[in-house]
C-alpha cells in the first residue's frame, strides 16, 4: 500500500501546534522508511510550513470570516497552502484534494476545498515580517537595536536551510582526502568560505551516519559559525583548556584538534548523559586529550578547583540564531526567555572566570541575536571587574571574511550561505 506521506506530514505538524517543538527522532522515524522522493516532500512539506507560518496564516486569514478556527483545520490549511504557494512539483488540484482528505468534520471539509480554491486571488502582503514569515514582535525586538540590513539579512537566510557542513579532522587527514571519500560514496562536497577545516556538502549521496569519513572520525558534522569559534582562544599545543557547556562536544573536539591533542582538555556539562556525548565524539575522532566531569556551571567552582589558561562559555541561550536548522525557535521563545537566560549566562561567566589563570583568555559565546543575552552579559560582567580586557575581533573576523555587528563588547555574526548568526566575546584576565 502507498504512504500517504501528507498524513505522516500532518501528525507531526499537529504535534508541533500543540508543543511548539518538533522532535528530531520524530522526523527520522519517519524519514527511516520513506523512499527518497517520499523523503524530500515530507521534509519541505514539514520545514516549509513550520518556516512560513506567519506567512501561510496570513494568507487563510485574509478568507476567513472566523478566524478562529480548530487546530487541526489550520494545519490542514496550512499544509494546502504551502503546497499551492511553494511546491511547483504539486499540481494545485491534488494540493487541494489530498488536503481536504486529512480533514474529517465535513462541514470543515467544505471550508479547507473553498479556501484552498480562492487562495491564489490573495495579492501578496507587503509587510515585511509576513514576506520573511517571522513573528512581528521579534522582527520589531531586532529594529530596537539592530541595523535594518542587518534585520533583513537575518529575515532572509532565515528562509533558507543551512547546508549540511563538516569540520575535517587535521590530526587525521585533509580536506582534498574527505572529498574524495566523499564522491566515492556519491556526495559532493567543496572547501568551506570561513572556517580552515570546513566543507560543504553541495549533494548528498549516502547519510553522513553511513559516511566513512564519520565512522572513521575523519570528519564531525558541525556548522561553519561554531567551527570559527575555537580560533578566536589563541590556542596551542599543551594549554590547560576547560569548555564549560561542553555536549554534545563539537567545540571540545575542535578545541583538541587545534591543540593538536596535546594538553588537558576539561569538559563540562549538566548530566551523565551529555558527556558520555562528548566522549564518545571524542573516541570517535581518536583524541586522548579530553577528559569529563559532570558539574553545574552556574556552581562551577564548587566542582572545579583547578585554574585554566583557556576557558569556553558556549552559553545555552533561546537559539534565535539557529532558526535556518531550527525554524519553531522562532514560535518558541519569548521576551522572558530573554532575561532568564541573561542571568543564567552571567553566572556561568563569574564562576569561570575565578577558574582562569591571569593572562588566560575566556571565550564567551552564544547562538542567538538578543542583546540581553549577548551584549547585555558581557557589559554587566566587564562593569563589575577591574581585570578584564575585552580583545577587538574585528580585524581576525575580516581574515576569516566573516561579516558583523562590533558592539564594544563583542561581534555578531550575521549569516549567508554557511554563517549562522553567532556572537562571540573574547575576554583577557589581566594582572
Amino acid at each position: 500500500m502507498k504512504t500517504n506521506v501528507r498524513l505522516l506530514a500532518y501528525r507531526l505538524l499537529r504535534k508541533y501546534e500543540k508543543e511548539k517543538f518538533i522532535l528530531r527522532e520524530d522526523v527520522d522515524s519517519v524519514l527511516s522508511f520513506l523512499d527518497d522522493k517520499d523523503r524530500r516532500f515530507f521534509k519541505e512539506l514539514v520545514w516549509g510550513v513550520v518556516r512560513k507560518e506567519e506567512l501561510l496564516d496570513w494568507y487563510i486569514n485574509q478568507l476567513l470570516k472566523k478566524k478562529d478556527i480548530p487546530p487541526a483545520v489550520r494545519v490542514a490549511l496550512r499544509m494546502g497552502a504551502y503546497q499551492l504557494l511553494f511546491m511547483n512539483s504539486v499540481p494545485d488540484y491534488a494540493a487541494v484534494s489530498e488536503t481536504v482528505k486529512l480533514v474529517k468534520s465535513e462541514n470543515f471539509k467544505k471550508l479547507v476545498n473553498a479556501v484552498l480554491r480562492r487562495l491564489r486571488t490573495v495579492p501578496e502582503p507587503k509587510e515585511l515580517h509576513l514576506v520573511y514569515s517571522h513573528p512581528e514582535w521579534i522582527v520589531n525586538y531586532w529594529r530596537s537595536f539592530l541595523p535594518e540590513e542587518a534585520v533583513l539579512r537575518i529575515m532572509k537566510w532565515n528562509q533558507e536551510p543551512l547546508p549540511v557542513m563538516l569540520r575535517v579532522n587535521s590530526l587525521a587527514t585533509t580536506k582534498e582526502e574527505v572529498i574524495k571519500i566523499l564522491a566515492e560514496e556519491g556526495t559532493e562536497a567543496v572547501p568551506g568560505k570561513h572556517a580552515p577545516f570546513s566543507l560543504v556538502v553541495r549533494k548528498l549521496g549516502i547519510s553522513m551516519n553511513d559516511s566513512r569519513v564519520i565512522k572513521d572520525g575523519l570528519a564531525s558534522v558541525q556548522g561553519e559559525s561554531s567551527q570559527l569559534v575555537p580560533f578566536f582562544m589563541e590556542l596551542k599545543p599543551g594549554l590547560r583548556v576547560l569548555d564549560t557547556c561542553a555536549a554534545p562536544g563539537g567545540k571540545t573536539t575542535a578545541i583538541a584538534e587545534l591543540v593538536k591533542d596535546q594538553g588537558k582538555i576539561l569538559a563540562v556539562d549538566i548530566s551523565r548523559e551529555k558527556t558520555q556525548l562528548v566522549e564518545k565524539h571524542a573516541k570517535r575522532l581518536k583524541l586522548s586529550s579530553i577528559e569529563t566531569k559532570i558539574a553545574d556551571v552556574e556552581r562551577l567552582t564548587e566542582y572545579v578547583q583547578d585554574t585554566f589558561d583557556r576557558i569556553l562559555v558556549d552559553a545555552p541561550c533561546t537559539s534565535l540564531g539557529t532558526a535556518r536548522n531550527h525554524p519553531e525557535v522562532l514560535r518558541r521563545v519569548n521576551k522572558e526567555d530573554f532575561k532568564k537566560f541573561s542571568e543564567i549566562q552571567l553566572r556561568m561567566v563569574q564562576q569561570a572566570w575565578q577558574l582562569l589563570e591571569k593572562g588566560g583568555i575566556l571565550l564567551y559565546s552564544t547562538c542567538t541575536v538578543t542583546k540581553e543575552e549577548n551584549t547585555e552579559v558581557v557589559k554587566r560582567f566587564v562593569s563589575e571587574r577591574k581585570d578584564v580586557e575585552v580583545i577587538d575581533t574585528r580585524d581576525k573576523m575580516k581574515e576569516f571574511e566573516v561579516e558583523g555587528i562590533w558592539d564594544g563588547y563583542g561581534f555578531l555574526m550575521l549569516p549567508d550561505e554557511t554563517i549562522t548568526p553567532f556572537y562571540v566575546s573574547v575576554l583577557r584576565k589581566m594582572g
